[in-house]
């Protein structure tokens, strides 16, 4: 089931699910702190002013203090923003390092005051609307040649799960998409149905986002041309959270799988493999 963009009920998954956002180790995170910060540390020197937004929990927040950058957060839901707020005070930090607010407390910072803006685990969330505010208000505040790290649900990934997101994927991009579904009629979508053993699996999970709310996936091959389209040039795409096999069939060789996962995250997250395996990927953009 595809959900259409109510902020009501994103305000309210976020909130009953705030203590799961603060993790030890998230691979976004890793792809951001171990390959792009070294690579921007090595051509240029001195102090890195940087914001999260969305910083949910707090935890990348934290890292980046941590490492003595510059870095502020803003997070909308109440619930992350008050354990963000409390971490970080007891790591030692000023809690007003961390802004409650939403895409609209970006008209009250500097323009062009910041090296990096990263956004991790947000644009999926948004409506069509808000996420073009975001990238109009990131642009402006960013520094000539700053850097945009964001987060985007990898639609390809859809198509090798063989259940039911693969038949919303071709429903929702292909279908619907090319109007394909006026010249066949909606009985289509049975007929995929049809081919795939497992259509309505994995079974609803009010941990899944999509099973709950509205998320938006989006193809890693044509992010660059929608980056463009907002004055921002990509840099490198990095791939994360793989998964070798059909998530149907992790179950059966659970310990292998995770061995395998290890080696690609972060290390070979650039790899093509990670179109069609790796459910999110991490965009490194420019200003221009």
């Amino acid at each position: 089931m595809v959900h259409t963009y109510s902020a009501k009920k994103t305000k309210e998954y976020f909130d009953t699910l705030a203590e799961g956002y603060f993790s030890a180790y998230a691979p976004r995170d890793e792809v951001f702190l171990q390959l792009i910060l070294p690579a921007y540390q090595k051509k240029h020197r001195g102090k890195i002013v940087a914001l999260d937004f969305g910083c949910g929990g707090g935890g990348l927040l934290l890292k980046m203090l941590n490492l003595g950058i510059e870095a502020k957060g803003i997070e909308k839901h109440g619930e992350l923003f008050s354990l963000a707020q409390g971490r970080l005070e007891k790591a030692g930090f000023d809690r007003k390092n961390i802004i409650q607010g939403s895409i609209e407390a970006l008209d009250d910072l500097p323009k062009n005051s910041f090296d990096f803006v990263v956004v991790m685990g947000v644009f999926q969330y948004l409506s069509p609307l808000q996420k073009k505010q975001l990238y109009k208000k990131i642009h402006r505040i960013l520094k000539p040649g700053g850097h945009m790290v964001g987060t985007y649900q990898n639609a390809l990934f859809d198509l090798f799960t063989f259940n039911k997101y693969t038949i919303d994927f071709f429903d929702q991009k292909v279908f619907k998409a090319l109007k394909f579904d006026r010249l066949m009629g909606k009985n289509i979508t049975d007929d995929l149905k049809s081919l795939i053993t497992h259509p309505d699996k994995p079974d609803y999970s009010p941990k899944i986002a999509r099973d709950n709310i509205y998320v938006e996936t989006t193809n890693p091959l044509t992010i660059a041309d929608e980056l463009l389209q907002h004055n921002f040039m990509i840099l490198q795409k990095y791939f994360y959270s793989f998964f070798p096999l059909p998530r149907l069939l992790e179950g059966k060789h659970k310990d292998k799988v995770e061995k395998f996962k290890k080696q690609f995250e972060v290390k070979r997250s650039t790899e093509w493999y990670g179109h069609f395996m790796a459910n999110a990927f991490v965009v490194d953009c420019v200003k221009k």
